[in-house]
């Protein structure tokens, strides 16, 4: 099961609600930015039930003048041991987290839905379809973290390590036989936007009004990697989904029962890989580029002398040794030639 798209909009809120919260990034920037269309994000207090902000905008102001400093991204599992303290709100099981980090205290954010106490079934009420709300609704819960989980999201923030995450993703994703025959994207050196452009666009292909085409991380920064790696998991996500609906092998011949199984463990694999960096991306972005590796260009200049063998060594001492004898015999001989001027002229 591929990851709920939501994260784009939690990725986008950290990011750019960070830059608001830290340099002041005016709203009128980013407010309309195009990863929002379709979403109705509205935030509660748990507890309460109280409605806190309708709007990320609100909510972010809020935040700013309560002294919130940062925000980050997380993913749920950290909360797998914590009890919901509402009954009456069911928390969802989406991947990530938002936390609120202020002076002295952390509190999270996490998505849920209000339960209706005159419906008692298991499965969502289904409005019909003419009565549906055209975009997506989602409630963010403030829920206050005590101070084990507070340590734990301490931990999880730690600067992560990019070339060593490179290394991995490819050993265990893009270089693994489940990748075979998959193509990079064509578009993985440009900023990750998170839908393509068509879907900000009207039907005469000219944009939608009151919208912004925006990247998913700030572009003051040059998070080249995070971007690069984005395009790459999302297409290696495709091509795997696209596998598993059509499972053949090139020669036409279909995967058998145990095949399939591993191609399916390894589409979890890549969720539960690509959950995690997406984290590492949300909180990281700023430094999200891999060491540049200087290349020695040999047409530049004469490459540099070998290291010397002992051999050599052994020849240069044996010529340091003949140059040591010479000098010796030329004191001698000057030596006797000032002996004789000096007997010839009587000194």
């Amino acid at each position: 099961m591929a990851l709920d798209q939501i994260w784009k909009q939690q990725l986008t809120l950290v990011t750019y609600g960070n830059e608001y919260l830290t340099q002041n990034l005016s709203f009128t920037h980013w407010v309309q930015h195009s990863i929002f269309n379709q979403h109705n994000l509205r935030f509660r207090d748990l507890l309460s039930q109280h409605l806190l902000a309708q709007h990320f905008q609100i909510w972010l102001e809020g935040l700013k003048r309560q002294g919130t400093q940062r925000i980050s991204l997380h993913s749920s599992s950290l909360l797998n041991d914590e009890q919901n303290p509402n009954a009456n709100v069911e928390l969802l099981a989406i991947p990530h987290f938002i936390v609120s980090h202020e002076h002295n205290k952390k509190t999270a954010w996490i998505f849920g839905k209000e339960l209706a106490e005159w419906y008692s079934a298991d499965n969502d009420y289904e409005v019909p379809k003419p009565q549906q709300e055209q975009c997506r609704q989602e409630t963010f819960w403030r829920f206050e973290l005590n101070s084990k989980l507070v340590k734990r999201i301490d931990a999880d923030l730690q600067q992560p390590n990019w070339d060593d995450i490179e290394v991995y993703t490819n050993n265990e994703l893009f270089d693994s036989k489940f990748a075979q025959g998959f193509i990079e994207p064509t578009n993985r050196d440009y900023p990750y936007y998170g839908m393509p452009q068509t879907a900000t666009e009207n039907a005469d292909g000219s944009a939608l009004a009151e919208s912004k085409y925006l990247p998913l991380l700030p572009s003051e920064y040059q998070a080249d990697y995070a971007h690069i790696t984005l395009h790459r998991l999302e297409a290696l996500s495709a091509y795997i989904e696209q596998k598993q609906q059509h499972p053949y092998h090139a020669d036409g011949c279909e995967l058998n029962a145990e095949e399939r199984l591993n191609l399916r463990h390894f589409s979890q694999k890549l969720d539960d890989l690509t959950a995690k960096f997406i984290v590492k991306a949300a909180n990281h972005y700023q430094s999200a580029r891999l060491t540049k590796v200087e290349v020695a260009n040999p047409l530049d200049g004469a490459h540099p002398a070998p290291q010397t063998t002992q051999p050599l060594k052994s020849n240069k001492a044996h010529i340091s040794h003949k140059v040591g004898a010479s000098g010796v015999m030329k004191l001698i001989l000057l030596t006797i030639v000032i002996c004789v001027l000096a007997y010839y002229f009587g000194l």
